[in-house]
């Protein structure tokens, strides 16, 4: 009895088996048909679905039209075509890149050489250098060689330098610019998510930094998650999606810790801050995403609480990549990358110029006071009414002498 249960069991598994790959052969399929017909609706319905693009191979196909680019066409914007990298000024940042690159490829790609590993060190620090002198605006943030580590092992050392200039430009801008003011919108938006989806559990973290998103988002996940096809199958689902997807993720797998959150002192800010910020090692990313899009469809970010969606930046990468199946164009990218920063320098500027006038207010106020004092002596001479003011002044100084 207990042979024929097992022979059952195992026919059962060998059908299984047989029917999930014939899923994944017609899968294939309609995959490749969609990047020859550049159907990019189809793309994000496919990469979405259970199990993404499913290989690397699918994924060069399908990755540059998710992120709107035809490698063979992006010179037309004047800047991947344009002198070599090398000869450009040097980037302020590329000590840093170098530190940053010497501790690449920890968890993956697994079993290579040393010499290999080397030769891809080279390869990740080329890319990001020559991102960064093509696009001397941008500014380089620790992380950032985690997405491109991804980028370069999926598309390819060559293919790959299209793919991170538009994914640095049109979906990290927020994160790569002079003061970390537009990433903390980034941040105020998870717990502003976190609070519409699930109130309770917002006001018992309440009380941690919401800096806690950092690592995640501003990586893509790609510091996080350690397993290079949970990641790979994750940038399928993402570079489908508007930049903001990633908060609603984040935001996604902080509710589905909810037990082990609520079992924390809510009045242990750093206990809070450490634990939301470290992933879970094990993650269900299909079921993830399923989350994220609920989450997504049942709180859009126009209806969040507190107008927090009005307060983000009309060039936010949030706002102006939200139709990314009508991309910009690189330079187009750069421009308000531009506009960006300006608008930047000019907030800062005026915060600095409140932070004076609080500062300076009692001697602001009194040599106001004594402007206004002045004119008013200077107005009334002219109009002949020097004497009228003079006498009400002695008047009222009598009241009052004889009131005390």
């Amino acid at each position: 009895m207990e042979s024929e249960f097992n022979e059952k069991t195992e026919l059962g598994s060998k059908e299984h088996a047989v029917n999930h790959a014939d899923d994944d052969r017609e899968k294939r399929k309609s995959i490749e048909e969609a990047c020859v017909r550049r159907d990019f609706e189809t793309l994000v319905r496919l990469a979405t679905s259970t199990g993404g693009l499913l290989t690397d191979e699918l994924r060069r196909q399908a990755w540059p039209i998710l992120l709107g680019y035809s490698p063979e066409g992006e010179g037309a914007d004047g800047i991947e075509a344009s002198q070599s990298w090398r000869e450009l000024p040097r980037h302020v940042d590329e000590d840093q890149v170098q530190l940053d690159v010497a501790r690449a490829f920890v968890y993956y790609p697994k079993d290579e050489s040393e010499q290999s590993l080397e030769t891809k060190k080279k390869q990740l620090s080329d890319l990001i250098v020559s991102t960064l002198r093509k696009h001397p605006m941008l500014s380089y943030f620790q992380s950032y060689h985690d997405v491109v580590q991804v980028l370069l092992l999926v598309l390819g050392d060559g293919p790959a330098a299209a793919a991170v200039s538009r994914i640095s430009l049109l979906r990290l801008r927020d994160y790569m610019l002079p003061t970390i003011a537009p990433a903390r919108k980034h941040f105020e938006l998870v717990s502003a998510i976190v609070k519409s989806a699930d109130p309770e559990l917002a006001e018992h973290i309440s009380q941690a930094e919401n800096s806690f998103a950092l690592s995640a988002t501003h990586s893509l996940f790609a510091h996080d998650i350690q397993d290079y096809g949970d990641i790979a199958r994750l940038y399928d689902f993402l570079l489908a999606h508007e930049p903001v997807m990633t908060i609603y993720l984040f935001a996604a797998i902080t509710i589905s810790r909810r037990s082990e959150l609520l079992e924390m002192p809510a009045d242990e800010s750093d206990i809070l801050t450490f634990m939301i910020s470290k992933l879970p090692k094990s993650l269900n990313i299909d079921a993830l995403i399923l989350d994220t899009l609920t989450l997504f469809r049942q709180n859009p970010p126009e209806q969040l609480n507190g107008f927090i969606w009005w307060r983000v930046s009309q060039y936010s990468v949030l706002k102006t990549s939200r139709d990314i199946s009508r991309p910009h164009s690189l330079a187009e990218a750069q421009m308000l990358c531009h506009k960006q920063i300006a608008q930047l320098r000019r907030d800062e500027s005026m915060k600095k110029t409140a932070r004076l006038l609080l500062q300076h207010r009692r001697p602001i106020f009194s040599l106001t006071a004594a402007l206004l004092v002045a004119a008013m002596s200077v107005w009334f001479r002219k109009s002949g009414q020097d004497k009228f003011l003079w006498t009400l002044i002695s008047s009222t100084s009598h009241l009052f002498s004889k009131a005390r």
